[in-house]
């Protein structure tokens, strides 16, 4: 549809640049005034769509909030139904609407104004020219026939272009749309996951977090991290534990580099991981989360996603290490079973058990674990908290806990309040301090 467009636009300027020229060549004094009426229908279109693609583009921003309201209801239908929260989310996509709607109003005053001016421009055309000739007759500056000639010529130019100029609405409206898609096209990510630049080195697995400060993008008042230390040696298992908003997860978030810190720096094996290929450097690392992501094809594929060649005995191997092999076997298509839309066929314990087969199959030298157990109960938490454990061998593993109890038996323990780590140890030393560790620690066996 583009295509055509753009070829009756073209015929349109063709059609002009001929008809002019045979008007002048006709009726040097008659051709102009009609020239002149074709310049005040491309001044008056071209003014009507620079105030479209302005009011367009602040539109869109406008429409944010209603759209984010639309998708948020969409991506978690059965928590709205389950909280029947349907009507209040409809109440509020009506009032988000309400100043997007009236603009829109507006805005199709201005598109039906474009239209009604291209459609009425041949009629007018006619009209002043016809009458701009009749004086010229009177006034024996030209003769009948001439006028006719070059009313005709430019008028069929008029036609072509009245029609092209029709398209200009679409035109805005295509405009903005693609100005919005290839702004974010050329937006540069502060960090790009798809750069090829960066250093490319065996990964042992030492990890060293120093003097680490940063805020997320939408709360930079406030620190996550203020002047973090955690470290974590290659065969350790480091946990870090607190209260709920003290910045665990953030720490794996950074590790990962999902984000870029404020301050400090972070170090594999001594490099600083902002100066590694970010591919490589995820290729060696990987992360089993509270709610783990599957996608709508078979247990396989979940468990080699991104990975290609890989044999059934490593699958079986990383299956079984994870304590989902026994139940996959008993399924009737084994590893061919759907997993469903979000893994929705399976239970939660069963989703993390894969997440873990997934993570291990890759042999990471970094494992690491944000709160890995929390959503499930007691007997599911048993099971996958066994394969944790055997998954963590013979690499580096920094697991963040609510649950203390899942996290005794770490190398050592990081005690994180307010961004900072304010205890270190193993289990029992901390016990032995009794500090913020140990009031967790009692406050967790008082419940």
């Amino acid at each position: 549809a583009i295509d055509q467009r753009l070829a009756e636009i073209l015929q349109g300027l063709t059609a002009l640049i001929v008809g002019v020229v045979v008007a002048f060549s006709f009726g040097w004094n008659m051709a102009p005034f009609c020239i002149a009426l074709a310049v005040l229908l491309v001044l008056i279109q071209t003014g009507i769509s620079s105030y479209l693609k302005k009011r367009g583009a602040q539109d869109a921003k406008i429409a944010e909030e209603a759209s984010r309201i639309v998708t948020e209801s969409i991506e978690n239908v059965r928590t709205v139904q389950a909280l029947t929260r349907q009507e209040k989310l409809y109440n509020d996509f009506c009032r988000a609407s309400e100043i997007p709607h009236k603009r829109a109003i507006v805005r199709g005053f201005f598109q039906s104004a474009s239209y009604s001016v291209s459609g009425s421009y041949v009629s007018f055309n006619f009209w002043a020219s016809y009458l701009f000739g009749m004086w010229l007759v009177n006034s024996d500056f030209s003769e009948p026939f001439i006028v006719f000639q070059v009313i005709e010529a430019l008028n069929m130019a008029a036609m072509l272009i009245s029609s092209s100029a029709s398209y200009f609405p679409e035109y805005i409206k295509a405009r903005i749309a693609a100005g919005l898609m290839f702004g974010m096209i050329r937006k540069e990510p502060a960090i790009d996951n798809l750069s090829d630049s960066g250093i490319v080195t065996p990964i042992r697995g030492n990890v060293v977090v120093s003097k680490v400060r940063f805020a997320y993008p939408n709360g930079r008042r406030y620190l996550t991290c203020n002047d973090l230390n955690v470290t974590a040696n290659f065969g350790n298992t480091v946990a870090l534990v607190g209260p709920s908003g003290c910045g665990k997860s953030t720490v794996i978030s950074l590790i990962e580099r999902f984000y870029d810190t404020l301050g400090g720096i972070i170090t594999i094996d001594g490099k600083d991981i902002r100066t590694l290929n970010i591919r490589h450097m995820r290729n060696a690392i990987a992360l089993v989360g509270q709610e783990p992501t599957l996608f709508n094809i078979s247990i396989r594929d979940n468990i080699t996603y991104g990975l290609e060649n890989v044999k059934d005995e490593e699958v079986i191997k990383a299956a079984q290490l994870a304590n989902i092999h026994s139940f996959i076997e008993s399924l009737p298509n084994g590893y061919d079973t759907s997993v469903g839309g979000r893994g929705t066929q399976l239970s939660g314990g069963q989703r993390q058990r894969i997440a873990i087969a997934r993570a291990v199959i890759r042999n990471p030298r970094i494992l690491l674990l944000d709160e890995a157990t929390a959503a499930l109960d007691g007997e599911s938490e048993k099971i996958v908290q066994e394969a944790l454990d055997r998954a963590k061998y013979g690499r580096t593993c920094l697991v963040v806990a609510h649950r203390l109890s899942t996290i005794q038996n770490a190398d050592i323990i990081c005690v994180i309040e307010n961004g900072k780590c304010v205890e270190f140890g193993n289990h029992q030393t901390l016990l032995e301090r009794r500090g913020l560790y140990y009031r967790l620690v009692k406050s967790q066996s008082m419940d």
